[in-house]
């Protein structure tokens, strides 16, 4: 797939040799090959146009073909707030206000990320309803903070749904040897200690934040929507 291809040779492969340094260090020691950043997120509008567009393909390839089925579930009850945790360049958020004309969305991202979310929200005439908050995630450590903070803002009637490519739920291997292999990128570019998780995990994390499910849906090819619920 030259989607896979373009973003490993383009964006990865340099990088990839620090992958021993960044394992013991849990820093992305391999996004020295691209500039000196804190975490890949903040450079991207200053990556060249090929690695930029390397990236964006891939980054928008898995998870734009759900979108449809994921606003029928994310709508089914008429949210008037959505947050959007991992909001990466808007596209969700701009489709779900394409999808609902009353809806506001919260977008939760790095600052890098963000800035570009909004600025996509703007000009697709949305920055009245769409708005954000910055953070930065995803260890283990920092899942059950953001799903811990989330639970203290939840009353009985919110639902809280996690979208995801579990490498555990992937019908063919090639599937899941693509998401493990994307784990390394987290490693080596984005921050030193996110990665693509089992779904195993993540139910274990959902619990302990004092949430319980309620829904575990299939959606498209690849990903698993977690509806949860307060405990």
């Amino acid at each position: 797939m030259n989607v896979n291809i373009n973003f490993t040779n383009d964006v990865c492969y340099k990088g990839l040799f620090h992958l021993n340094e960044s394992i013991k260090t849990g820093k992305p020691e391999g996004l020295k090959e691209l500039d000196n950043w804190d975490t890949v997120y903040e450079g991207l509008s200053q990556l060249t146009p090929e690695i930029q567009k390397s990236w964006f393909e891939f980054d928008h390839h898995y998870s734009d073909a759900v979108f449809n089925d994921a606003l029928k579930i994310v709508f089914r009850s008429n949210p008037k707030t959505i947050f959007d945790i991992g909001g990466n360049t808007g596209k969700f958020a701009i489709s779900c206000c394409n999808y609902n004309d009353d809806v506001s969305i919260k977008v939760v991202d790095l600052p890098g990320q963000l800035n570009k979310t909004l600025a996509n929200a703007k000009n697709e005439g949305f920055e009245k309803r769409v708005s954000g908050h910055e953070i930065d995630c995803f260890s283990e450590e920092e899942i059950i903070k953001i799903l811990t903070t989330s639970v203290k803002s939840m009353d009985d009637t919110t639902e809280l749904l996690i979208m995801e490519m579990f490498t555990d739920r992937q019908k063919f291997d090639n599937a899941k040897f693509v998401l493990e292999a994307t784990s390394l990128y987290f490693t080596i570019l984005v921050n030193g200690n996110s990665k693509i998780y089992q779904a195993e995990v993540f139910l274990k994390l959902i619990d302990k934040a004092g949430l319980v499910l309620t829904k575990d849906i299939t959606i498209g090819e690849y990903h698993t929507i977690l509806v949860c619920k307060k405990k």
